[in-house]
């Protein structure tokens, strides 16, 4: 079953475009990961930012996040942030 998984975060004060600019750098990751169909950075205001990324399983999604701790991107990405992003994940209703 697909999932849709969104994440909100809010860049420091004076960092969202190197916030922008380390999305562009590994976006293209996210993209070609196993069991992703799919991933969109949409802007709210100035420092507030969604990615909503849709997965094959929810265990694609596990080892994505692990990939991602183990290569130092999210400690790096916290590092721009206010906080830890807030994840929530859905499942998708393909048939209605």
């Amino acid at each position: 079953m697909t999932k849709m998984t969104i994440f909100e975060i809010q860049s420091k004060e004076g960092m969202s475009e190197k916030l922008v600019s380390f999305f562009k750098s590994i976006l293209p990751g996210t993209r070609d990961f196993p069991g992703n169909k799919g991933t969109d950075f949409s802007r709210l205001s100035d420092n507030k930012f969604i990615i909503v990324t849709y997965w094959q399983h929810e265990s694609d999604l596990g080892h994505y996040l692990n990939w991602r701790e183990n290569t130092g991107e999210f400690s790096l990405l916290l590092s721009f942030l206010i906080q830890a992003p807030n994840i929530v994940t859905y499942e998708v209703l393909e048939d209605i």
